[in-house]
C-alpha cells in the first residue's frame, strides 16, 4: 500500500466516488439510494461530509498492543488495516489467513484470558514465526496461559482443519479472501463455523468492476496477488448466496500501490480497501424495512465512549436516540452488542421501506 493511486486516468464513476474523500477517520453524511444497492453504498462511504474522526479510529490501546508484539510478527504483515471488531472480551475468534499472527495476538489481548483465538494459515513458514512469538506475547499481555493456537489449513476447507460448526463468535479476515479462487466456498465455511448471531469482520481489496481477462492473466498483477481481486458488487451477492444477508460496509479507501507497473496495468480499474461486517442472523431481511424502531447508544463499548460506528450509515452518539431499520435492530440485539444499546420498539408493525434515520 502506497501513495500512488491505482489508475492514472480515473473513469467517471471512480471520479465521483472519490470526490472530497478523506479516508482516515472518516464519518460520512448519510445518503439513501435504494435503487443502487452496490455502487450506492461505496459512493456514499467515499463522498465526504466528514464530521469528525473519533468514530472511525480504532481504540487507542491497539497501538500500545502493537508495541508489545515481536518484530518478526510485525515485519511480515501483509494485510490492509486491522479488522478487529468491538466487544470481543471472552469471545472465541477465528482469524482466516493469519500469516505471522499479528491480528491473532491483538485479538488475544482484547478477548482476555477467558477468550480464545485460533489462527489459520496455509503457509508453514508464517505459522512458525507466529508460534515462536506466543510465549513472549502472552507474557507481555500478562496472560497466565496462552489463549491462542495456530493451525495449518486452507480457508476454503475449514472442516478439513478440524473447525466445527457454530464454534466461533467472531471470524476475521485481513486480505485472505483476495488470494483464493473459490470465495463463495470460503463464505459458506464462515457461515458454518459462526455461532448464531456471530459476526464476520473483514478488510479486503475489491475492484470497482469485474476484472477483464487480460488483467486476470497479467503477470504483474499475479506477482502482486491482485489477479484474484473480486468486484465488490459480486461479493455482496455472493454473501447472500452463502446465507449471509445484508452485508454492511464500515469504511472504504482507494487502494494505492508502490509498483508503477501495477498502476500502469490497472489503467482505469479502481481498487479499494473495504472493511465489512457480515452477521449470521437468520431473521435478517434482504432490504431495509421500517418497523418504527430506534436505538440509544450507552457509550459503554471499550474505546468508543462518545460514539460507535456500526457501518457507514449507522453512527450512534452516546445518549442520542436514532431511528433504525429492522435489520439493524436485530444486529444490535445480538449478545455482543445488546448490553451497549437501549432498543425502542418491538418491531411488531411494518411501516414500509426504511427511508433513513431522519424520515
Amino acid at each position: 500500500m502506497t501513495r500512488r493511486r491505482s489508475g492514472n486516468t480515473l473513469n467517471p464513476w471512480t471520479r465521483r466516488i472519490l470526490a472530497n474523500t478523506r479516508c482516515e477517520g472518516q464519518m460520512t453524511t448519510m445518503s439513501w439510494d435504494m435503487r443502487d444497492p452496490y455502487f450506492g453504498v461505496l459512493k456514499g462511504v467515499l463522498k465526504g461530509g466528514v464530521k469528525g474522526e473519533v468514530c472511525s479510529r480504532p481504540p487507542e490501546n491497539l497501538e500500545q498492543l502493537l508495541s508489545k508484539l515481536p518484530d518478526g510478527v510485525l515485519n511480515q504483515f501483509t494485510g490492509c488495516g486491522s479488522p478487529i471488531p468491538e466487544s470481543i472480551a471472552g469471545c472465541r475468534v477465528l482469524d482466516l489467513g493469519c500469516g505471522t499472527g499479528r491480528d491473532v495476538f491483538l485479538c488475544a489481548a482484547l478477548t482476555g484470558p477467558k477468550g480464545f483465538v485460533m489462527g489459520l494459515d496455509s503457509e508453514p513458514a508464517s505459522l512458525a514465526v507466529a508460534r515462536s512469538g506466543v510465549e513472549e506475547v502472552m507474557r507481555s499481555f500478562g496472560h497466565p496461559e496462552p489463549n491462542v493456537a495456530f493451525r495449518e489449513g486452507s480457508i476454503d476447507a475449514l472442516s478439513d482443519a478440524g473447525l466445527y460448526k457454530e464454534d466461533f463468535d467472531v471470524v476475521i479476515s485481513n486480505r485472505a479472501l483476495s488470494i483464493v479462487d473459490d470465495k463463495l466456498k470460503v463464505l459458506k465455511e464462515v457461515h458454518r463455523v459462526l455461532k448464531r448471531g456471530g459476526e464476520f469482520y473483514s478488510s479486503e481489496l475489491f475492484s470497482d468492476r469485474r476484472l477483464p481477462e487480460n488483467l486476470i492473466e497479467n503477470e504483474t498483477l499475479k506477482r502482486s496477488g491482485l489477479d484474484k481481486t473480486l468486484y465488490l458488487g459480486d461479493f455482496m451477492r455472493m454473501a447472500e448466496r452463502a446465507g449471509i444477508r445484508d452485508p454492511r460496509i464500515v469504511d472504504a479507501c482507494p487502494a494505492e500501490f508502490d509498483d508503477p507497473e501495477v498502476t500502469k496495468a490497472l489503467g482505469e480499474v479502481g481498487f479499494y480497501a473495504v472493511t465489512l461486517r457480515l452477521f449470521k442472523i437468520a431473521e435478517l431481511e434482504e432490504g431495509e424495512e421500517d418497523y418504527g424502531q430506534a436505538a440509544i447508544y450507552e457509550g459503554t463499548l471499550e474505546g468508543f465512549p462518545e460514539c460507535f460506528k456500526l457501518d457507514w450509515r449507522n453512527v450512534f452518539y452516546k445518549g442520542v436516540k436514532r431511528r433504525i431499520d429492522g435489520n439493524t435492530a436485530k444486529i444490535l440485539s445480538a449478545p455482543r452488542y445488546s448490553a451497549h444499546f437501549t432498543l425502542i420498539g418491538d418491531g411488531a408493525t411494518h411501516l414500509g421501506p426504511f427511508k433513513g434515520p431522519s424520515a
